[in-house]
C-alpha cells in the first residue's frame, strides 16, 4: 500500500504506549478524513492491551455506540507498524459501520470497506498457542491460549469438519 501517511507515522517497538497510541490516533485521523468515515478519533479512548494473545485490535461498545480502541502491544511489536497501522483501519471500520448501521460484524459492508481500506479481515497469528487441539481423524488443528474446556475435556467435542475425536498437544 503506498500511504504516505503510514510512513508519516510509523513508530517502533521501542516506542512507549504513550507514543503508539499517539501515532496511530494520528494515522486514524488521516484515515478517517481521506475515507470519509463517520469517526469522531477524538470521541474514543484508546489503549494498549499487554494481555491479548489472539487479537490484533478490538472496538468496546455499548448498545451499538463505540466507545474504545484497544490495540495490542504483542502484535505491534511483533508484525511491526505497518500490521498495527493496518489494525487501526480494521477497527476504524467497525466503529464507521456501528455509527452508520449499528453493525459490529466483518460482514458483506466490513468486507467492502476492508477491500476499500485495504484492511485485513482477520490478523495473522502472533503468538505461539499453549496447546494445539488436533483431530485424530482429519488432522484440523486448533489454537489454544488459555485453559478451557475444549483443552480440559476433548473427548466432549467433536471437530466441526468431519466429526472426529479431538486429542490435544503441548505446543513445543
Amino acid at each position: 500500500m503506498d500511504d504516505p501517511a503510514l510512513r508519516r507515522y510509523a513508530v517502533d517497538d521501542g516506542a512507549t504506549d504513550e507514543q503508539f497510541l499517539a501515532a496511530a490516533k494520528l494515522y486514524a485521523r488521516e484515515v478517517v478524513d481521506r475515507h470519509d468515515l463517520a469517526v469522531d478519533v477524538s470521541d474514543l479512548e484508546w489503549s494498549v492491551s499487554k494481555r491479548a494473545k489472539r487479537r490484533a485490535g478490538a472496538v468496546k461498545h455499548r448498545d451499538g455506540d463505540p466507545e474504545s480502541v484497544v490495540l495490542t502491544w504483542d502484535h505491534f511489536a511483533a508484525q511491526g507498524w505497518e500490521a498495527a497501522a493496518a489494525t487501526v483501519r480494521h477497527e476504524l471500520i467497525h466503529v464507521h459501520l456501528l455509527a452508520e448501521e449499528g453493525d459490529a460484524t466483518h460482514g458483506a459492508a466490513f468486507e467492502a470497506l476492508a477491500a476499500e481500506l485495504d484492511a485485513p479481515l482477520h490478523c495473522e497469528r502472533f503468538t505461539d498457542p499453549k496447546w494445539w487441539v488436533v483431530c485424530e481423524d482429519c488432522d484440523a488443528r486448533i489454537a489454544r491460549y488459555r485453559r478451557s474446556k475444549l483443552v480440559e475435556q476433548p473427548e466432549q467435542y467433536r471437530c466441526r469438519d468431519c466429526g472426529g475425536r479431538f486429542r490435544v498437544e503441548e505446543a513445543a
